[in-house]
């Protein structure tokens, strides 16, 4: 089973809840491919009242090897966890609800043997040593309930226009949007709720993604009519 670890700043909270005063929360996600390739590249962890994304840079699996990635000590246990990547080279979004500890769920994919997902809390004797690491606070997009038009704002990096990729909840791409850069080094581009054929998107959960250079940064926002 190969391992993987990231480090992010995080704010120590009160858990009240578990009886541990300010301890924090070891935890680890392990990938079963189920013959797939899979390959994780962001990861959303929603803790307590805050939304921390990660770069899971080599976070992948094929065949039947396992790969684990372990996450910094978190100040809960993660309320929903979503992954996002590719299953056999298919863009794939998968949210994890109330995921439990040590619980295989299987992704959201039209795979016929889906791949399969769990989360983990190690021992703190085997924590592993972590690379520095800092939150993805590159892309920005408003509002997050989108109603009418949304505005996307990013520092972009490497060369080349920048693109903004719309994806639906289950990783398909919706549209891609060209990003203007200014005087002060912002991109700017905007989402009027349109597909790539100007039609009105469903309502539902869509993820905002840019990538490019290495870096990934992805937002949630729901749409509504």
């Amino acid at each position: 089973m190969k391992k993987r670890c990231a480090g992010l700043a995080v704010v120590v909270l009160s858990l009240a809840a578990f009886g541990i005063g300010n301890a924090l929360t070891p935890f680890s996600g392990v990938i079963n491919p189920n013959t797939n390739t899979v390959i994780v590249d962001t990861a959303i962890l929603n803790v307590l009242t805050t939304t921390d994304t990660f770069l899971t840079t080599g976070w992948s699996a094929s065949g039947t090897t396992l790969d684990t990635f372990k996450f910094p000590d978190l100040a809960a246990w993660p309320s929903r966890v979503t992954l996002i990547g590719t299953i056999q080279g298919m863009p794939n979004v998968s949210e994890f609800q109330a995921p439990q500890p040590d619980t295989w769920y299987r992704f959201q994919s039209g795979s016929p043997i889906a791949p399969m997902a769990k989360f983990i809390s190690p021992p703190t004797g085997l924590e592993e040593s972590r690379s520095a690491f800092a939150p993805l606070q590159r892309l920005n997009v408003s509002p997050s309930v989108v109603t009418g038009q949304m505005t996307v704002r990013l520092q972009p990096v490497g060369t080349g226009r920048p693109v903004v990729v719309i994806h639906d909840a289950v990783g398909n791409v919706i549209r891609s949007l060209d990003c203007t850069a200014g005087a002060d080094g912002v991109a700017r581009t905007t989402w009027d709720r349109e597909d790539g054929f100007g039609r009105l998107v469903p309502e539902g959960i869509y993820f905002c993604r840019y990538a490019a250079s290495g870096v990934v940064a992805v937002r949630k926002v729901l749409v509504t009519h």
